[in-house]
């Protein structure tokens, strides 16, 4: 025989506030997939648009040298993501939040939106071009 849980309807509106503020997050700097992505704003000029920047262990460096440590990828409100090779902390943010799956990522003045879910995380801009990460790949589309 199976037994059924039933939460009281009084517990369901009680819980929405909580459900709904972890649901979006504009953090300057966060981590997800248990620290296996981490992303947030780019240091950048004053008059320079700013964009996204994510570090994963399977992001590819750029074909052309350079100097620096691969895994790094930018994504700005337009064009297809640049991969690079960085030697220095790069991020606007100091203090990196953890994100859960089932949180959305947006800071409107980038433009760029990424979806953290229980395996992956997928930023795209309004261009229509991003890229997927995962523990063990990276996708740009």
């Amino acid at each position: 025989m199976r037994r059924r849980l039933l939460l009281p309807v009084a517990t369901i509106p009680a819980l929405a506030p909580a459900l709904a503020s972890a649901a979006a997050s504009s953090a300057a700097l966060w981590t997800a997939l248990g620290g296996a992505v981490s992303c947030g704003l780019a240091i950048h000029l004053p008059h320079a648009p700013a964009r996204l920047l994510c570090s994963a262990a399977h992001v590819p460096p750029p074909k052309a040298g350079g100097s620096g440590d691969a895994g790094f990828v930018f994504l700005g409100s337009s064009g297809r993501p640049q991969l690079a090779r960085l030697s220095q902390d790069s991020f606007t943010g100091t203090h990196a939040v953890t994100l859960a799956p089932g949180t959305t990522w947006h800071v409107g003045s980038i433009g760029v939106t990424c979806a953290v879910k229980a395996l992956s995380v997928r930023c795209h801009n309004g261009a229509g071009h991003g890229f997927t990460i995962t523990r063990s790949a990276y996708r740009a589309f």
